[in-house]
């Protein structure tokens, strides 16, 4: 004997039970990732950085772990494991318009341990800073810990305005280019140039993120504004406040 409503009753129970318990594991990960950005607000006494060869980046009280990552849409390509760490290399494919070849190879790599499953380092290799200084990539980091966040839309917005060290100024759309090769799209919005970078995990799989990267020059050049996006939100970097951020 079938019975449909009891059948449909269990159903939509079922799937609100998915849904709450997706909405408590979503709000763990923004808790700490709330904690990250207290962290970041004092970056010498949470983070220990090495610049030697590439960016090292300790983080000396973990929050983060494994499964935080991979809800970002971040997941590794290899995995290796070396007594209680366990070592993750991560890769984006670039993505270039269609009927463009390039030469060289503009993926991008990043290298992350995890220890007891809580997240380590951060490794970043020097080719990356041949071009890009490696004070304007900390003052990324750092900013974070000023980040204004809206959760409601996921999006979190630094103001980096003035001279902090950065030298943003030496991000030009020459040295971009350099760097990153062709972009995935390029804009003209009012006098702001826009390069923007689409970025495919590897291995390709419906849990991982897409990651794009907008860079907004203006007419003479500098670096005025950069915005990242992922499955699960956004960041947005303001250099230059005088002039209106790109819409969202």
């Amino acid at each position: 004997m079938i019975f449909p409503p009891r059948a449909s009753w269990t159903r939509r129970c079922l799937l609100a039970a998915l849904v709450a318990l997706a909405g408590l594991l979503s709000g763990c990960v923004f808790l700490r990732l709330l904690e990250v950005k207290r962290q970041l607000a004092q970056f010498d006494r949470f983070f220990q950085l090495e610049t030697s060869e590439g960016i090292k980046l300790g983080f000396l009280t973990p929050v983060l772990v494994t499964g935080d990552l991979r809800w970002l849409g971040i997941t590794p390509e290899k995995v290796r494991t070396v007594g209680m760490s366990e070592e993750w290399r991560v890769r984006w494919v670039k993505e270039v318009p269609p009927g463009v070849t390039e030469n060289a190879v503009r993926d991008v790599e990043i290298g992350l341990i995890f220890t007891e499953d809580k997240l380590t380092r951060l490794q970043i290799d020097e080719v990356y800073f041949a071009l890009i200084p490696k004070p304007f990539f900390v003052g990324l980091l750092r900013g974070l810990g000023t980040a204004q966040i809206d959760r409601g839309k996921r999006d979190a917005a630094v103001q980096l305005a003035g001279d902090n060290g950065m030298d943003a100024a030496s991000i030009t759309e020459a040295s971009l280019l350099e760097l990153l090769g062709v972009p995935s799209e390029r804009r003209t919005e009012g006098d702001r140039t826009h390069l923007r970078f689409r970025y495919v995990p590897t291995p390709p799989g419906a849990k991982n993120g897409v990651f794009d990267l907008t860079f907004a020059f203006n007419p003479a050049g500098r670096l005025v504004f950069l915005q990242g996006r992922s499955p699960v939100g956004q960041m947005s970097f303001n250099f230059d406040p005088a002039a209106p951020a790109p819409a969202r």
